[in-house]
């Protein structure tokens, strides 16, 4: 990578694009209630950010001198940052804030929580005082200022844990980039559309080809009216009354006697996106969501019920099914190691031995620093939860889960384009179920439920914006280890910015009155099992092994059957009922690829890629233009897509 890439003003202008994306966020969302812009893995808040940088203020700057214009390097350097911020806002920082503050607000004489959990709460974790906790929850109003002295120590001992925990995330990436990106060839759909708009030529004021397409524009007008209509109902619901839905398309048929649910709802973004997929992959992905919903129908009809209680913040929400997505999650991820067994064997003999024959110069990390910081920052976090008082066999299975559910979600978002879900079940309630709540004991089982911001139920994670940055880095040739430095910058803003806007926000108005989510769940699944101790549930066992096994024998198929249709990575994800929202979307992309291919061949596929990027611009810009118009009339809930 050219270190001209790395200009002052390339690297001034991705710390404020991604503190306006990472404050931004958290007003949009908590305050005004508005389209998430930060939401999922395709982080549409950076992508309207570098639609109005690409589209009108670098080719402005450009006609006033042609050095005011940036380069392709550095616009991607900037969306770069953007995507590693994204996460940060609604996703970690505010569930983090309320999983410190939950416990001991919402203590009450019914729930227990006063004599069940506080004990086992390190007093330097959290903060308790009710002086602190109202004015967070109930709000202080204008005039007063945030009282910083008293959340700081907690913030600062947090610090190294989650420092820790974003550097593993990177490092892991930096191991496996090669692997993905060069040997198995990933696709990484959620890049196409940030690499057509950087992309800047020397005529029309350096105005990406994307801009001069009629094409595109054809697709941007189709869902940016719809938008715009349904963002004016709510201003004049009268004039608008045919677009009151988010959704084009709303239809909701059920089936097995009530038991399940077929839904059809039009979302542009969703069908741009799959249209870049692998026709083999797009289809599994609504194959295996449409498999699942028949199963939980089958299951309604028949009676078949699981009896355990799967505590935890869980995407999918049938117990059988969820340990058996968990078993092929399990699968995806051992296997995706196996695959890679010869690189990884390439990249520790590196690590450890300095062998000159492997190359790690296009990294940003060398591989020797990459296994260290994997290494380092799992052994501290592991000592950071035995000194808060979790077992470190305890803390060792949940990073173990962890790993399993985060890389492998990775690699679904890398390989797929989902741009909207989350791995589908929580390590916490998998860990309880497969080995019982007594094992754990009251101490571990309290610290378990204060890790469930950083893990469950998330739908975007520092993992997969650092996947998706490694590749967009691919088209910056040269020297890349000041890449490594540009994210850390990008994740210390992004940081910075979420906090300052939460804390902000809820100490003027008051968390209740925001759209935060709460994390009580995690301290409700600890009470309930106090109360009531679990043991190890063998159906859970053996539902993860079926779901492992059906996972190994897709595989295999696939490894050795090229004529086999279902590639396995719609198997685990399935279920989640995200899918069940987005299915549809993923059926007509990939039917419309298809007769793509079969009748204009590859050529007509590249002429139609265009339009599908405006489809889903046309989808995210009206949602970033209604949150500023919001702001300034003062209207919320005004959504123009979810995600």
């Amino acid at each position: 990578m050219d270190s001209s890439v790395f200009t002052p003003r390339a690297l001034v202008l991705g710390c404020l694009f991604s503190f306006f994306v990472a404050a931004g966020d958290a007003y949009g969302t908590l305050y005004l209630q508005g389209s998430f812009m930060a939401l999922g893995t395709s982080t549409v808040g950076a992508v309207f950010l570098l639609f109005l940088l690409a589209s009108t203020v670098n080719p402005l700057a450009r006609r006033v001198h042609w050095r005011l214009g940036l380069r392709r390097g550095e616009l991607l350097l900037i969306y770069i940052m953007m995507v590693m911020a994204s996460p940060l806002p609604t996703l970690f920082v505010a569930r983090f804030l309320t999983q410190l503050t939950d416990p001991f607000y919402y203590a009450t004489p019914e729930n227990e929580w006063e004599n069940l959990i506080h004990p086992y709460l390190p007093d330097w974790m959290m903060p308790n005082n009710p002086a602190i906790l109202d004015p967070f929850y109930q709000g202080m109003g204008q005039g007063r200022s945030i009282p910083w002295e008293a959340w700081l120590p907690t913030l600062w001992l947090w610090t190294p844990f989650i420092w820790a925990l974003f550097l593993v995330m990177i490092a892991t990436m930096v191991i496996l980039r090669k692997q993905w990106i060069e040997n198995e060839r990933l696709i990484y759909p959620l890049v196409q559309v940030p690499l057509a708009m950087a992309e800047t030529g020397s005529a029309s004021g350096g105005l990406s080809p994307l801009f001069k397409n009629p094409v595109m524009w054809v697709g941007f007008a189709i869902p940016a009216t719809w938008g715009t209509m349904h963002g004016l109902y709510n201003y004049f619901p009268d004039l608008f009354v045919l677009a009151q839905d988010v959704d084009m398309v709303h239809l909701i048929v059920p089936l097995f006697r009530g038991t399940s649910e077929l839904q059809f709802k039009f979302r542009f973004n969703i069908l741009g996106f799959f249209y870049f997929l692998k026709t083999e992959i797009a289809f599994s992905l609504w194959f295996f969501n449409l498999f699942a919903n028949a199963l939980r129908g089958v299951f309604g009809v028949l009676g078949v019920t699981s009896s355990e209680v799967l505590r935890g913040a869980h995407a999918v929400y049938n117990p059988i099914l969820a340990h058996q997505s968990m078993g092929g999650m399990l699968v995806l991820f051992l296997g995706g190691l196996w695959t890679a067994r010869r690189h990884l064997k390439d990249v520790f003999r590196k690590a450890f031995l300095g062998d000159p024959q492997v190359d790690d110069s296009r990294e940003i990390l060398s591989y020797r620093t990459a296994v260290v910081i994997l290494i380092g920052g799992t052994a501290l976090m592991v000592v950071w939860l035995w000194l808060a008082g979790m077992p470190v066999w305890v803390s060792l299975s949940l990073f173990f889960l962890s790993a399993t559910l985060i890389v492998g979600y990775t690699r679904v978002v890398a390989e797929s384009g989902l741009s909207d879900g989350s791995p589908p079940v929580g390590p916490a309630g998998i860990l309880v179920s497969a080995v019982g709540s007594s094992v754990i004991g009251t101490q571990g089982l309290v610290i378990l439920a204060t890790t469930y911001f950083w893990v469950n139920n998330v739908r975007s994670f520092v993992m997969t914006s650092c996947a998706n940055g490694l590749r967009l880095g691919e088209e910056l040739k040269g020297r890349k280890q000041y890449l490594f430095w540009a994210l850390i910058l990008a994740l210390a803003v992004g940081l910075v910015g979420s906090s300052w806007a939460i804390m902000t926000l809820c100490h003027k108005y008051g968390a209740l009155n925001l759209q935060i989510w709460s994390e009580r769940r995690g301290y409700d699944d600890v009470g309930n099992l106090l109360r009531s101790p679990s043991t190890p549930h063998l159906w859970g066992w053996i539902n993860t092994g079926i779901g492992a096994a059906a996972m190994t024998l897709l595989m295999v198929a696939r490894w050795r059957y090229s004529w086999w249709p279902l590639h396995p990575l719609g198997y685990p994800i399935g279920p989640i009922w995200i899918m069940d929202h987005l299915w549809f979307n993923m059926f007509l992309a990939w039917l419309i690829k298809v007769l793509v291919l079969k009748y204009g061949g590859v050529g007509l596929y590249l002429k139609t890629r265009p339009f599908f990027m405006g489809l889903i611009l046309g989808q995210i810009v009206p949602g970033g233009f209604f949150l500023i118009i919001d702001h300034f009339t003062g209207m919320t809930g005004n959504v123009i897509f979810w995600g």
